[in-house]
């Protein structure tokens, strides 16, 4: 499994703290509505010189937990439970995670896991459930955070987890970076996000993007290379 490096290079004249975010896996009609939530947060990256580092496996989680309140923009949600996944191919099905409700919460029911054929994907699935009593239940995507040595699995992309729902989500290979003081989990309305950089591994092989953000705001376009 690649190890992938995206490497943020602050030229501006001010300090920064820079943030990263996964982008919106592909999932099936039944999700409905899904957020996008911040990844991780850079230290202090000095003015002119300064180097952020993000870098993380492409190992993908079945996440979930509860809200106190519904999913919106400003809400930091954690996770409360998670189960590593595998993404079908040609030779593997795709590791499908039951979800059930427990005690006025919900976790993954990892007794009873399934598989199904979708390449690229893994899937979520939900028992019956009183909606009313869980309606600040959420399931979604989950990732290690970006930061070498740290094992929190972090919520990057979640959405309500309604009952007797068959979720297939297919991650993106593709992340973005802003300035920004978020916390990880925090649902974020990219519309006020401002400038933001886009890399897109996808199709590629090499596992190290660099950016710049200039003294403009204004983010370089990536550019790729291979770790030595």
């Amino acid at each position: 499994m690649a190890t992938l490096k995206i490497i943020v290079k602050n030229k501006s004249t001010a300090d920064q703290e820079f943030q990263i975010f996964n982008d919106r896996p592909a999932f099936s009609t039944s999700v409905g509505e899904a957020w996008i939530n911040v990844w991780g947060r850079s230290p202090g990256t000095g003015a002119m010189n300064g180097t952020a580092q993000f870098q993380f496996t492409e190992e993908v989680f079945a996440v979930c937990g509860m809200t106190p309140e519904p999913l919106a923009p400003g809400l930091v949600v954690s996770t409360s439970d998670w189960e590593a996944v595998k993404l079908g191919t040609d030779k593997q099905e795709a590791t499908d995670v039951p979800l059930k409700t427990d005690h006025g919460g919900v976790v993954l029911d990892k007794q009873n896991i399934k598989q199904f054929k979708k390449n690229g994907s893994f899937g979520i699935f939900t028992g019956v459930y009183n909606m009313d009593q869980y309606k600040n239940a959420f399931c979604g995507l989950g990732r290690l955070s970006p930061y070498p040595g740290q094992q929190d699995i972090v919520p990057v992309s979640v959405w309500q987890a309604k009952p007797s729902q068959n979720y297939q989500i297919t991650p993106k290979r593709v992340y973005y970076i802003s300035t920004g003081s978020f916390v990880e989990g925090k649902i974020v309305d990219f519309a006020q996000l401002g400038a933001y950089a886009t890399i897109d591994f996808t199709g590629r092989t090499e596992t190290v993007a660099t950016v710049e953000l200039d003294n403009t705001l204004s983010y370089s376009a990536p550019v790729y290379s291979f770790d030595n």
